[in-house]
């Protein structure tokens, strides 16, 4: 019988190096999506679909700055 405690996750089973890469990853992923969303946005503005009021161009800059540095600011930097 397994004596009562904290048991391990699959998470925490994971090497410390699985765990960096992992995290980057979904990390640089998720800048991905925010810049599509962002850059979709700025289309629907410069189209008409949505009311511009500025917005096309501060979120095409947005877009582009995330996929610039989620590439360089998310990349493994040392070992955990």
């Amino acid at each position: 019988m397994t004596p009562p405690g904290p048991r391990q996750t699959e998470w925490q089973a994971l090497s410390d190096e699985a765990q960096v890469a992992l995290s980057q990853h979904a990390m640089r992923r998720a800048a991905l999506i925010i810049a599509d969303q962002a850059q979709l946005f700025a289309v629907q503005f410069s189209s008409g679909v949505l009311q511009d009021r500025g917005a096309a161009d501060a979120l095409a800059l947005f877009a582009t700055l995330l996929r610039e540095t989620s590439v360089e600011c998310l990349t493994q930097a040392g070992h955990a």
